[in-house]
């Protein structure tokens, strides 16, 4: 009996140590929840450099953003150009002037056509076509203008051309070639007339089926 009553002895701090130990668990996770939150706060709240920093950032990002989405338009509307680009009405107002028996007669049936740069330094066959979009004020349509380079074996000319966002695809305003050396213009094409004939008999069926018929050249 006695030495049971020594082993009961012995076995009673045990509890308390299990209860010390149990608490020292707790309040470290406690401590570590709190740390860990203290952290998260930490990385939410900037400083007032840091809020600096990441708006130039932004600013940055959205600026390479505005530079690529301009890209893109110039590259599609150069791949994919409209009757209205100038490079559209450079190519097709050069294929009427080329054929044409009068411009052949006076520059030679060889024929070249080319723009110059945007200094005005050099002209060459690469460079740009000169050329102007506005708004006509009589009909408010919109008008492509373009000027460019004309040369032959036998001399060299300016080429003057203008498109109508009204006039069906492959008309022109007008053609005209003016003559380098003495100044002389050569029309190929003049519909500015039968446009200003059109605007006035505008509302007269009548009177819009014969100007269709006269910017068809009589065709029926």
């Amino acid at each position: 009996q006695q030495q049971q009553q020594q082993q009961n002895a012995m076995s009673l701090p045990r509890q308390p140590l299990l209860l010390v130990r149990a608490l020292s668990s707790q309040k470290q996770e406690n401590d570590n929840k709190k740390s860990s939150d203290d952290s998260e706060t930490k990385e939410i709240v900037m400083t007032p450099g840091e809020t600096v920093v990441a708006a130039s950032r932004l600013t940055m990002w959205a600026g390479i953003a505005v530079v690529c989405a301009g890209a893109f338009y110039f590259i599609a509307k150069e791949l994919f150009p409209t009757k209205m680009s100038p490079n559209r009405v450079f190519d097709r107002s050069f294929d009427i002037v080329r054929k044409d028996p009068d411009v052949q007669k006076r520059y030679g049936d060889s024929l070249k056509a080319y723009g110059r740069d945007h200094g005005g330094r050099a002209e060459g066959r690469r460079n740009f076509v000169e050329h102007t979009e506005y708004q006509n004020e009589e009909d408010g349509s919109k008008r492509t203008r373009v000027r460019y380079n004309l040369e032959g074996r036998f001399g060299m000319a300016f080429v003057f051309a203008e498109v109508s966002n009204q006039m069906p695809s492959g008309e022109f305003v007008y053609i005209l070639v003016q003559d380098k050396s003495n100044g002389r213009v050569q029309t190929i094409v003049d519909n500015r007339a039968a446009l200003t004939a059109q605007r006035l008999a505008a509302g007269s069926q009548e009177a819009q089926s014969a100007m269709a018929q006269l910017l068809q050249g009589g065709k029926k």
